[in-house]
């Protein structure tokens, strides 16, 4: 891996928060919530309709909107690092354009102010190693002064189940062979990547809020429906 300045500059600003260390065994880097159970194959032929209505999306590729929310320089970082948009190219879905879809998955989440989107990756496609900034999120949210200093975080849901050449890469862990309606999350800070080296589409949602007491992630309860 090409070591830039982004990669540099992070690492020494976080290295009393994580351990940064390749070869380290035994790490705990994500935390497995449990399963919501749902008719996940209803929902992938409804994804499967709305996508035709969705351009493909690619992670080098900027815009106006990136460069506002400081995401250029990471893209440009992506570029340096080899990565182009033949590779990195996905679909995605967000709640503030479907909310039919996400409201569910939101509101068994327990994460207050919580916005979601899903990400489909067709085989042969890789989102670099990165951290959640989360920017899209604190934009919606920046002007309720009385949210500042809550805790915000990130819960993943697989939508499909595993199948060979799914990965998601989290700190020194590599997830896999989960069932649809797995959960897992993880602290903002930890990089992680996803790749589709694989034969079928890989399709993942993300939900982002607020923590709350009764977030999922601090029950005990590791089943839920919906």
């Amino acid at each position: 891996m090409k070591i830039n300045n982004y990669w540099k500059s992070y690492k020494k600003k976080n290295l009393n928060r994580w351990h940064f260390n390749p070869l380290k065994k035994n790490t705990k880097d994500y935390l497995y919530i449990g399963n919501i159970n749902a008719n996940y194959s209803y929902i992938e032929k409804k994804i499967q309709k709305l996508e035709k209505k969705i351009k493909v999306s690619s992670v080098v590729k900027s815009d106006k909107k990136l460069k506002k929310a400081n995401l250029h320089n990471r893209i440009n970082t992506f570029r340096e690092w080899g990565y182009n948009k033949f590779q990195t190219e996905y679909v995605q879905i967000f709640s503030d354009q479907y909310p039919s879809l996400f409201k569910k998955f939101i509101k068994v989440s327990k994460l207050s102010h919580a916005t979601s989107s899903l990400i489909k990756q067709y085989p042969g496609n890789i989102i670099p190693w990165h951290y959640d900034t989360h920017i899209t999120f604190k934009n919606k949210i920046k002007s309720n002064k009385n949210l500042k200093g809550k805790k915000i975080l990130r819960y993943m849901v697989f939508l499909t189940n595993w199948d060979w050449g799914h990965y998601f890469c989290v700190g020194n862990n590599v997830v896999h062979q989960w069932k649809a309606g797995d959960i897992i999350t993880w602290d903002p800070l930890i990089h992680h990547c996803g790749s589709n080296a694989g034969m079928s589409p890989k399709i993942t949602l993300n939900i982002t809020g607020f923590v709350e007491k009764d977030s999922i992630h601090l029950n005990k309860k590791s089943y839920f429906s919906i």
